[in-house]
């Protein structure tokens, strides 16, 4: 039986990754109106983006194509899943289609993403050849390594991923529950703080004089 890592197939569409890059932090850099005309990817110009309106409701028409490599993809699989692998009724990173959220960071034409985009994708061709033509325990070997490494640039990389993985994953329905994060939910009613909380906050009360 093959130990080869499973073929990574896109799990999210163009309105929803972008969606989720706001949600993860770049609202900031699309809401400043900054316009930026990335390097030439692959033969293909990254074009201009959204500017101060971002036009989600037609994801087709992003003014930027996407530009990772089905091996940047797999590897970005291979990573997400190796920081969040699936846990109990948790789902793994990469089922949610957090690589196509990585794809979508690091394709995207504003500064922060400009920024990024080198060493996310320098990482992921540094680490592809060890990932994907490595057997499981060689693959698991060579993902530990970078998780202790320290050197700056692998550092760097693994930083940067690991953020961008945990805070996209964490922003997804999937996580909230992970989490046990129930906001955005109505109830009918509030029973207010339970008698440890208030118990707590009597001690500290008394404490502080209050």
């Amino acid at each position: 039986m093959s130990d080869a890592p499973e073929p990574y197939v896109s799990k999210i569409d163009r309105r929803t990754a972008l969606a989720w890059i706001g949600v993860v932090g770049a609202a900031t850099a699309v809401g400043a109106g900054v316009v930026v005309y990335g390097p030439k990817m692959g033969g293909e110009r990254i074009t201009r983006g959204y500017g101060t309106d971002p036009k989600l409701a037609k994801p087709e028409k992003a003014p930027w194509s996407r530009i990772m490599i089905p091996a940047q993809l797999q590897t970005a699989a291979i990573l997400a899943d190796f920081i969040l692998p699936a846990s109990g009724g948790a789902p793994s990173a990469s089922s949610l289609g957090v690589p196509d959220f990585i794809d979508e960071w690091v394709s995207a034409p504003y500064p922060d993403q400009l920024k990024d985009r080198p060493v996310v994708l320098n990482g992921l061709n540094g680490l592809s050849t060890h990932v994907l033509q490595a057997g499981a325990s060689a693959r698991a070997a060579a993902l530990s390594a970078l998780q202790a490494s320290k050197d700056p640039v692998a550092h760097a990389f693994w930083k940067k991923f690991r953020r961008l993985t945990i805070g996209a994953y964490y922003t997804t329905p999937e996580g909230f529950k992970d989490i046990g994060y129930i906001g955005n939910v109505a109830r009918a009613s509030d029973p207010g703080p339970s008698a440890e909380v208030k118990a707590v906050l009597e001690r500290e009360f008394k404490r502080l004089g209050i």
